[in-house]
C-alpha cells in the first residue's frame, strides 16, 4: 500500500495541474467589436463581468462562470451566471449563458451561439448558429 502512495499524489497533482492550465487559457478580457456592437467579457478567478452596449442601449452584468463538458454540445461550455440583482422591493434575475467554445488560444476566443430562430424571405422559420470571435485585450 506505501508503495502506491507516491504514485496516487502524482496522480492527483497532475489532475488538479490539468484542470488549472484549461481554467488559466480563459482568464482575461476578451473584446467582441463589430460595426454596432460592443462587448467586454472580463474572466478572473471564476467570476466574470460583462459589459455591452448595442447603438444606444448598453448592459452590464457579473457572477460566476463555469467551464462545463456537455456530450449535446461542441467541445467545452463557457457558462456564464449571473448574480441576482435586488432593486428596492424587486429581485431580477438575468438569465445563464451557455456559449460552445470552438477554440481558444492566446489571442482569441471562438464561441458558438445558441440556436437562435430568424424567418427567410418566404417565412419559414430557419436555425441560425452565429459564431462570435472575442480578441484578448493586451496587457
Amino acid at each position: 500500500m506505501s508503495r502506491f502512495l507516491p504514485f496516487f499524489f502524482l496522480l492527483l497533482f497532475c489532475a488538479f495541474a490539468c484542470n488549472q492550465i484549461t481554467e488559466s487559457k480563459y482568464n482575461g478580457k476578451w473584446i467582441l467589436q463589430e460595426q454596432y456592437y460592443h462587448e467586454d467579457i472580463i474572466l478572473k478567478d471564476g467570476n466574470y463581468t460583462k459589459k455591452y452596449s448595442d447603438d444606444d442601449l448598453r448592459g452590464i452584468s457579473s457572477g460566476k462562470f463555469h467551464l462545463n463538458r456537455n456530450e449535446n454540445r461542441t467541445g467545452m461550455t463557457l457558462s456564464l451566471i449571473p448574480d441576482k440583482i435586488i432593486s428596492g422591493k424587486d429581485t431580477i434575475f438575468q438569465e445563464c449563458e451557455n456559449l460552445d467554445v470552438i477554440e481558444i488560444n492566446d489571442s482569441s476566443l471562438v464561441i458558438l451561439k445558441p440556436n437562435q430562430w430568424n424567418r427567410d424571405k418566404m417565412d419559414k422559420l430557419i436555425r441560425v448558429n452565429e459564431i462570435l470571435i472575442y480578441k484578448k485585450a493586451t496587457q
